[in-house]
């Protein structure tokens, strides 16, 4: 039965491949959707409105005094010392988050959960190895 089915469907894929549909004459026009469908979108550009360039972008010749603008002292060594220092500090804080993402990944690190509104549970682990479990109260 499934035979006679299987040959079947293969006879009448075949059929259907080597027939010529009934007009052959028929010419199938090519058609640009994308442009059918963007012509309802007429592109119609708005006037520009020309504003004066910003105090900071304009030559010296047109450039004006405006009274929000201050010409600012140059820094002084003090404030590079500041600004190293802080640079030191962000360099520390990555490094810290480096160490810290190698310590989660090697599963170093202490892990807890909340188990009601008081309860705590947590262990301290060592490569995914259970040191120190406790159970504590918090409020």
């Amino acid at each position: 039965m499934k035979l006679v089915a299987l040959i079947l469907l293969f006879a009448s894929t075949a059929a259907f491949a080597a027939g010529q549909d009934g007009n052959p004459d028929a010419v199938v026009q090519e058609t640009n959707v994308r442009k059918e469908i963007l012509s309802a979108y007429k592109f119609d550009p708005q006037p520009g409105v020309q504003s004066r360039p910003a105090p900071f972008l304009a030559h010296d010749a047109s450039r004006t005094e405006s009274p929000d603008l201050v010409n600012a002292a140059p820094s002084s060594l003090a404030d590079s010392k500041a600004m190293n220092h802080l640079h030191e500090a962000v360099l520390r804080e990555q490094a810290d988050a480096r160490a810290a993402m190698v310590a989660s990944r090697l599963g170093i690190g202490v892990s807890s959960v909340h188990l009601g509104r008081y309860l705590v549970a947590g262990a301290a682990t060592a490569f995914y190895i259970p040191v120190a479990i406790g159970v504590g109260v918090t409020w």
